[in-house]
């Protein structure tokens, strides 16, 4: 998961630029500060010891604000630099230099990792890497991210091309804010209330879109205007004298700033209420020592020897920012990053090629600027050559360039999402379209996603999200046996429950709920006495206490838009099974409710090496996947008391070794998982001869009842 530092000027180049300024100076022209490169310095350390490993420092991704506040204080130092220039020149010159410095290390970066991606990513993986990647040339990555991926999530480690989304804010903060100040004259009278009410507005969106779309909040402009601007109206305010007072200088305010940095990067969480109000230490601290100043004689810092050092991260901070993200997910994909020597690696790669991106094409480009036309000229046609390439990379080199030794680690014909029913219209295709209303004309046609059976052996309606989907198999090698009719439909990420909804960043579940109830009562109108409802989803992560990884569950479920707790949602779904229950009864239907699958800690490409590294364990540990397990089991054990209609299958025994560790394929090899969540093809068929015990069991055969 990559945090973006700022993509404005550092060091020498900062002054060339006007970005770090002295706070109290009236004239144009800005005086370079060496505690603001070092103030970058110390937030890019924060965001690598995040990337590296998470637990050393769980608030490091916090840099990234750090970055966005000084991003607006220098910017604006730059505009007002330019306020004595004509319109259109001056405007021409920011964009120029804003171009200059950021696109020239962009593309190569993103260049080369494409080409690393292709020859180290299996290429049944790096599709959606490289549609991140062409999506970065224009800064689009972060809204194209929003709909795709948890910033936070497992997976986020892998798409070598996360960081960028913070250069999509960032770019697009430069393309509104110079010419909204050029709309009012750069008049510093005029900056000050404008600034202030774009903040107001821009931290009221963030707030709100934290607790109703977490990932609108993180991912988009919008959201992290404020913490751009206000670093705006802090210059602004210095240049009037509005924040001129001596105790608002020197020491204090900047050790009371430090203080609120170091909380940052040590204490924030990454789930609950970020970014708004949780980035605030970090917002606050940074603004703090931006006004503080240098210091008396330019120190600010106790030790010239941590001086230089954070200075020069701070200089490399926009190079290593861009190129360390890539190679620590490389090295996951490949060698992984568990042991003290592959983060060594990860460090060294990361400065090596940071250093040798600053020398070979930040520094040369700046310092031998061309004319205006052929840098555009240059830019457009590096920018047109790398989509290009990127998309041949995408759709006709990967599988020739590959150089690992296992292309395709979970195959395609064992991939759920490719599942279709030979001989039937049953697959991945019987669900809801995603984004469409759930209604007469939108729902699933059980003529073509079922089977028919033998003449009065009855039917099973299978129904739920991705995890129904994935029992498909096993359900179709139990009714060729059983002659059972099969009828199916599912929605992808959609929880069974009527009543509430699952939270999913910015999107919208809205035709879950009526797609679940709608299937429920069309369950009861053409069901017959002795059919069987069988119901899975996703309950590990619905309704489960703990993630995989042993901590706390990130799921967020709804009653309007009220969040559940795990223990409140496990009682209200509790309640609702037990009422879908009862009417399934009063028409004699029967329903099997289908504990959860045990889930990987990791994908199983993640355990088996794309370059033949050396394989880790997939697994949970044992403790962890028992405490997950028990608590979806016992929910569905609840649901199911008292009501005879209703019964409990649980698949755990068969997935899970004899140490309780969950197994991920056979000892030939065969995977069972084609995620970290998701049962494979061949996964899936192992639980049908179990799973025609248990209907045998329950009477819910032909001839059985």
């Amino acid at each position: 998961m990559a945090v973006a530092p700022a993509v404005t000027s550092t060091g020498a180049a900062a002054a060339a630029s006007g970005p770090a300024s002295g706070a109290g100076g009236k004239g144009g022209g800005f005086a370079y500060r060496p505690d603001i490169d070092a103030l970058r310095g110390a937030a890019m350390l924060a965001v690598l010891v995040f990337h590296l490993n998470k637990d050393w420092l769980p608030g490091g991704f916090t840099g990234v604000d750090i970055f966005f506040v000084i991003s607006g204080y220098v910017v604006m130092g730059s505009l007002l630099g330019q306020a004595g220039k004509p319109l259109w020149p001056r405007l021409g010159n920011f964009y120029l230099r804003r171009v200059r410095r950021l696109m020239p290390n962009l593309l190569v970066c993103l260049g080369v990792t494409s080409l690393g991606v292709a020859m180290l990513i299996p290429p049944l993986e790096s599709g959606p890497y490289f549609n991140v990647a062409l999506k970065a040339l224009f800064g689009w990555s972060n809204n194209f991210l929003m709909g795709q991926i948890d910033y936070f999530a497992r997976d986020a480690d892998l798409n070598p091309f996360l960081h960028t989304w913070s250069l999509g804010v960032e770019q697009q903060f430069y393309l509104v804010f110079p010419l909204l100040m050029v709309g009012i004259g750069y008049g510093v009278r005029r900056s000050v209330p404008l600034l202030a009410a774009l903040v107001v507005l821009s931290l009221g969106a963030s707030w709100w879109w934290t607790q109703s779309a977490p990932m609108a909040a993180f991912f988009l402009m919008p959201s992290r205007l404020w913490e751009l601007t206000i670093g705006s109206l802090l210059l602004v305010a210095q240049r009037r004298g509005l924040v001129g007072a001596s105790w608002l200088q020197g020491r204090w305010p900047r050790l009371a700033g430090a203080a609120l940095l170091l909380w940052a990067v040590v204490m924030t969480s990454e789930r609950e209420g970020f970014p708004v109000p949780g980035v605030l230490p970090a917002v606050v601290g940074t603004l703090l020592v931006l006004q503080a100043g240098p210091g008396e004689g330019g120190r600010f810092l106790p030790g010239r020897w941590l001086e230089r050092f954070l200075l020069t991260c701070g200089l490399l901070s926009y190079s290593l920012y861009l190129w360390h993200w890539p190679v620590i997910v490389l090295l996951r994909w490949t060698w992984g990053m568990e042991t003290w020597w592959q983060y060594g690696l990860a460090v060294v790669g990361s400065v090596v090629l940071a250093v040798a991106a600053y020398g070979l094409v930040e520094q040369p480009v700046r310092r031998h600027p061309l004319k205006w036309w052929w840098e555009t000229a240059l830019a457009l046609l590096a920018v047109a050559g790398l989509w290009v390439g990127i998309d041949a990379l995408q759709n006709g080199l990967q599988d020739r360039l590959f150089r690992g030794t296992d292309r395709d680690p979970v195959p395609r014909s064992e991939r759920i999402q490719n599942l279709q029913i030979p001989g039937t219209g049953i697959g991945s295709g019987c669900s809801l379209v995603y984004g469409q209303p759930y209604n007469d004309t939108t729902r699933i046609d059980f003529e073509r996603c079922g089977r028919p059976g033998r003449p009065g052996a009855g039917e099973i309606f299978l129904l739920g999200d991705s995890h129904a989907l994935h029992l498909l198999p096993m359900l179709d090698a139990v009714t060729a046996r059983t002659g059972q009719r099969i009828s199916f439909t599912y929605q992808m990420a959609c929880f069974t429950d009527p009543s509430l909804l699952m939270s999913w960043g910015n999107k919208s579940y809205g035709p879950c709920r009526d797609f679940v109830a709608g299937e429920m009562e069309r369950s009861l109108e053409r069901l017959k006495r002795g059919d069987v409802v069988v119901l899975s989803s996703w309950l590990n992560y619905y309704v489960g206490d703990v993630t995989p990884a042993g901590t706390p569950s990130e799921a967020n479920v709804m009653d309007g838009d009220r969040r559940l707790t795990p223990a409140k949602a496990r009682a209200r779904h509790v309640a609702n099974l037990r009422a879908y229950a009862q009417r399934l009864a009063a028409r004699g239907i029967q329903l099997v409710l289908v504990v959860d699958s045990p889930m990987l800690a990791r994908k199983p490409l993640e355990c088996r090496r794309s370059t033949g590294g050396p394989a880790v364990s997939c697994a949970p540990e044992p403790a962890v996947t028992a405490a997950m397990q028990r608590t979806v089991r016992a929910t569905l054990e609840a649901a199911a008391a008292g009501l005879p209609n209703v019964h409990v299958f649980d698949p755990t025994p068969y997935l899970v070794g004899a140490d309780g560790r969950v197994l991920d394929r056979r000892p030939d090899g065969t995977p069972l998982f084609a995620d970290n969540h998701h049962l494979s093809v061949s996964g899936s068929r192992s639980l049908a001869e179990p799973f025609e015990r248990f209907l045998a069991q329950a009477g819910l055969v032909p001839g059985a009842r």
